[in-house]
């Protein structure tokens, strides 16, 4: 058989140790490999490239994509046929596709045409339902804290609060992780529980009981009455260009208390760095599923973690709703603050 690869949305640490674990159980199963680049654009412009697993190997522990990434929606764009023109062009039998919640749209409306796809969770925001974990969360997390970290003591020398911008546009998973992993006494998530007024205070408290400069974490989703987003650029699926919030919090700060905080968008930073072993294993175990499912003639379906198991659930049940942060979880998040 002859299956075909493409990794959509935002790129994080572990796609290309995926990508390869991918292409070594091919191989040695007798199946070859293609790989569209810049996602769904390489289906609408017929290009790819053959992906063998030794020269694979050496792009394994590396961030990013071999394959490139771009914003290109073929339903919004009308360029279904093109990507089914290319499929059968190319002689592929099976569809993977890897990304977040708009790239795995995009595939589960072609699996309803009856091409066999299937889908695996890639972002780093962690927001996609049916997987306890996408690839790349765990990396960007530990990128994230060890950049804060890092920058911590400088802060505190020069007794320069500090706002710390995580991605993160619908949920707050990124940001409740990095504060709890950096000595964070405050974080704002879209999820709400911690508005603008409780973060000063919490900031206010943490520097007259420590006499410290105080951090706090916001996520770049989070809604902020004087930061405007109208006219904020969209992708093509609609999404809005979010960073920046945390410059619109920095001077709300700055106007209630006179202290002017350094401001730190994390940005691509969290996307880089050497893939966690947590992320590795997610790849390997999120290719040799795929690959079965695939093999059964499945397809349609997303694999994910389930505890300690690599499972698989219908598209359909996943996509279109964000997976957030429970109230009762982000409540008892909280609580692990610094004081």
């Amino acid at each position: 058989m002859r299956f075909g690869v493409l990794t959509g949305g935002g790129d994080s640490a572990g796609i290309n140790d995926f990508l390869y674990f991918l292409a070594q159980r091919l191989y040695r199963e007798g199946h070859n490999l293609i790989g569209f680049e810049n996602s769904w654009e390489g289906l609408i412009l017929n290009k790819a490239r053959e992906l063998d697993h030794n020269q694979l190997e050496a792009q394994r522990f590396t961030p990013g994509t071999l394959l490139g990434t771009a914003r290109r929606n073929p339903i919004k764009e009308g360029k279904t046929n093109d990507v089914l023109a290319t499929l059968e062009d190319r002689g592929v039998d099976v569809l993977i596709a890897m990304g977040g919640d708009d790239t795995l749209g995009v595939a589960n409306e072609l699996a309803k045409q009856g091409l066999t796809v299937i889908g695996v969770p890639q972002t780093i925001d962690d927001d996609l339902r049916g997987t306890e974990r996408s690839l790349g969360y765990a990396t960007a997390v530990k990128m994230s804290a060890d950049a804060v970290n890092a920058t911590v003591n400088s802060n505190i020398a020069h007794d320069r609060d500090m706002i710390v911008e995580a991605m993160g546009r619908d949920a707050g998973w990124l940001a409740l992780a990095i504060a709890i992993n950096t000595p964070a006494c405050a974080v704002m998530v879209p999820e709400g529980r911690m508005d603008l007024d409780e973060m000063i205070e919490a900031m206010q408290n943490y520097k007259r009981r420590t006499g410290k400069a105080a951090l706090a974490v916001v996520a770049e989703g989070i809604e902020l009455e004087s930061f405007d987003r109208s006219t904020a650029a969209r992708d093509a699926f609609g999404n809005i260009a979010y960073e920046g919030v945390s410059h619109g919090v920095a001077a709300e700060y700055k106007k209630a208390t006179g202290r002017s905080p350094r401001v730190q968008v994390l940005g691509y930073l969290m996307r880089g760095g050497t893939p966690v072993p947590a992320d590795v294993e997610l790849a390997a175990g999120f290719a040799n599923k795929a690959v079965d499912l695939a093999l059964a003639g499945r397809t349609g379906e997303m694999v994910g973690l389930a505890g300690k198991e690599i499972k698989s659930q219908p598209l359909a049940d996943v996509i279109g709703v964000k997976k957030t942060i429970p109230a009762d979880v982000l409540s008892e998040k909280l609580k692990l603050l610094a004081l």
